[in-house]
């Protein structure tokens, strides 16, 4: 599908459209070294993933779910609030939205199709959010008997 190769060339594009609108939002602990290189990698899969899926139809891996999941878990564990990592995705969502709608236009693309695509960007996004959430708050839970031994240890 040729909706999916115009996406495809312009990944990049996408991550640096969802970094410059997580900066324009002040989402500033996403600029910290070790997390920025984290999100802008799930970004660069997740958009490669949904470009692959439209146009072969194959959804994304274990290993890129697990990969993804992870972000979560790191977000958890540098204190990264869900509500940051929330609106970056949402960023995400919004930047591939972009991109596709202006492939819509350029490519001469039908709406039927179109609202495909729309659908499978947010379903993506949702799911992935979803994802991360659950490993956030997994993480939470494994490091609150550390946290109560620190808290403890300061009375």
């Amino acid at each position: 599908m040729k909706l999916g190769h115009a996406p495809a060339a312009r990944v990049t594009e996408v991550t640096r459209l969802t970094v410059a609108a997580a900066v324009s939002a002040g989402l500033i602990e996403l600029a910290s070294a070790a997390f920025a290189k984290q999100i802008r990698d799930v970004h660069t899969l997740t958009s490669r993933a949904i470009a692959r899926f439209l146009v072969t139809g194959q959804g994304t891996t274990e290993t890129e779910r697990n990969f993804i999941s992870r972000v979560g878990i790191f977000a958890a564990r540098y204190g990264l609030s869900l509500s940051t990592l929330s609106r970056s995705y949402v960023l995400w969502r919004d930047a591939n939205l972009r991109v596709v709608n202006e492939e819509v236009s350029r490519l001469g693309i039908g709406q039927a199709i179109a609202g495909i695509a729309r659908s499978i960007i947010r379903s993506t996004a949702d799911t992935g959010l979803r994802r991360m959430a659950r490993a956030y708050e997994y993480q939470l839970r494994l490091d609150a008997p550390e946290r109560s031994l620190e808290a403890a240890a300061r009375r």
